[in-house]
């Protein structure tokens, strides 16, 4: 099945934006050139100028398709592929959260998390996180192998601490975990709003049973009525006519 595109309007800077589900965005001012994916800033994201001022192209995408940021959240690209732009590749995380995707390998492994010793006989992994009273270090212990410990860092960061797939050293290990996750996400979703549908049927249904109770009720209350003017009726023929 071919997915539609599907296209989304904020404004931005006191001009109406198109926001596109394929990450392209189009600023609607005289003279415009229509849909654009923007170009690269120094750090490697895409921008695009709106009314003399630059705005990330993947922060105006998450704003129309998914609602505005929370305070203290950043927009992070799932896969860490920062030109793909597409609303299904953001997410809004913490801080802490999107640093744990931009951590650099250091030290003389190639891999991000391992520590080589100096005869190179062990690796050990270690995982340093936040700092002062917060500062918090996991100790995952010593292997054989480089890609060994540099699996078990990924397997423990991804399962344990949340890290997104960019955080880790071989994200395509876990892709599949990743899908998985989003689907059982959406058929929980699914559920609740089953179950909210449910009970607004259910509402439905007894507002239904009293509205139809206060129908028989005004029946009933408009035949007494009727029953009594016939009475009256019929005794003011009796007093005119003895």
């Amino acid at each position: 099945m071919i997915a539609t595109e599907t296209s989304k309007d904020i404004s931005v800077n006191g001009i109406r934006v198109t926001c596109y589900s394929d990450g392209s965005v189009e600023c609607h001012v005289p003279l415009s050139k229509g849909r654009t994916f923007g170009g690269t800033d120094g750090r490697g994201y895409v921008q695009h100028t709106i009314n003399s001022r630059g705005f990330k192209v993947h922060e105006l995408i998450a704003r129309a398709f998914l609602g505005s940021r929370p305070r203290n959240y950043d927009v992070d690209h799932i896969d860490g592929d920062k030109l793909n732009n597409s609303p299904h590749n953001l997410r809004y995380v913490t801080r802490s959260q999107n640093l744990r995707g931009s951590q650099k390998v250091k030290g003389k492994s190639k891999y991000r998390g391992v520590r080589l010793p100096v005869d190179r006989k062990r690796c050990r992994v270690t995982i340093d996180l936040g700092r002062g009273k917060t500062r918090k270090v996991y100790e995952l212990g010593y292997f054989d192998d480089e890609k060994e410990a540099a699996i078990a860092r990924d397997t423990f960061c991804y399962e344990e601490l949340n890290y997104p797939l960019e955080g880790l050293n071989f994200p395509e290990l876990f892709v599949d975990k990743e899908e998985a996750s989003v689907q059982v996400q959406r058929m929980q979703d699914t559920e609740e709003n089953i179950e909210r549908i449910q009970t607004q049927i259910d509402m439905i249904r007894q507002e239904s049973r009293l509205l139809s109770y206060r129908i028989d009720r005004m029946t009933e209350q408009r035949k007494e009525l009727q029953d009594e003017k016939r009475n009256l009726k019929d005794l003011l023929t009796k007093y005119k006519n003895p």
